[in-house]
């Protein structure tokens, strides 16, 4: 029973499902079930195994639906009589995990920048790497291949743990691949673009022109990357992956010297 739920969860985050894994990892006393029961807590309210039933289980579940919405870990001690279960003073202790789906960076071409973003990233494993282009496929780096994607039509869902960094070889393939990605529900929790700020501007005018909501439009970063100086692909690579890390662990306007 319980593997079967471990390979749920895992089945669960390659498809990018949110939930949160309980354990059962202690008891004191009299208790439903013993350590390392387990259940799975999905978005949708439905949940798979169990860790006894009854009163702890249901405090369980509302435990779980509340780390769905703020993400994280917690341990939770639960003293069973409290819960109405007559087990002579047992006592719970619960660990919950929210299993959210992982960070992944997407490269939207396969230019000098975009292949060297993608090595870089898989070399320094920052996260997992997928890489697109409109012309050509290929190999950028031992397991990380290139996705022909003719024209960058199509493009696939990429879901709002997806870190989209733009580089095709055009500005307006560029144009048209962030169109695209920005009018994806939900939109990446982050899109990048490389470019000047001549560039930057006229692209956001003419995505506003198309219809794409003002606070999307905003939230793109072009110019990508911090300001670390150089301008080779490597260089301008690294800059990037140092913008996206920053984001990912929340210290951006720190890394850009705009506050803590």
């Amino acid at each position: 029973m319980e593997g079967r739920i471990l390979a749920r969860a895992a089945e669960a985050i390659a498809h990018g499902e949110r939930a949160v894994l309980v354990t059962l990892v202690a008891v004191e006393g009299p208790a439903p079930r013993l350590p390392g029961a387990r259940l799975l807590v999905f978005a949708d309210g439905r949940t798979e195994g169990t860790i006894g039933g009854g009163a702890l289980e249901a405090q369980a579940i509302e435990r779980a639906r509340e780390l769905l919405g703020t993400g994280g870990t917690a341990l939770e001690a639960v003293e069973l009589t409290d819960r109405g279960l007559k087990c002579g003073g047992g006592r719970a202790t619960l660990f919950y995990e929210d299993l959210a789906p992982e960070a992944e960076l997407v490269v939207l071409g396969a230019g000098h920048v975009g292949r060297a973003l993608a090595r870089l990233a898989h070399e320094v494993g920052a996260f997992p790497v997928s890489v697109y282009d409109g012309r050509e496929g290929g190999e950028v780096a031992p397991g990380v291949a290139v996705t022909l994607l003719p024209g960058y039509r199509e493009l696939p869902a990429f879901g709002e743990r997806a870190y989209v960094v733009i580089c095709t070889d055009s500005h307006a393939t560029d144009l048209a691949v962030a169109r695209a990605v920005l009018r994806q529900d939900p939109p990446p929790a982050y899109v990048g673009m490389l470019g000047s700020k001549k560039k930057s501007a006229e692209i956001r005018e003419k995505l506003l022109q198309d219809g794409i909501a003002p606070e999307r439009v905003a939230a793109i970063r072009c110019p990508v990357g911090l300001p670390l100086g150089g301008r080779s692909p490597g260089l301008v690579a690294l800059s990037i992956l140092a913008e996206v890390v920053a984001f990912h662990h929340g210290r951006l306007p720190a890394a850009r010297g705009e506050g803590p």
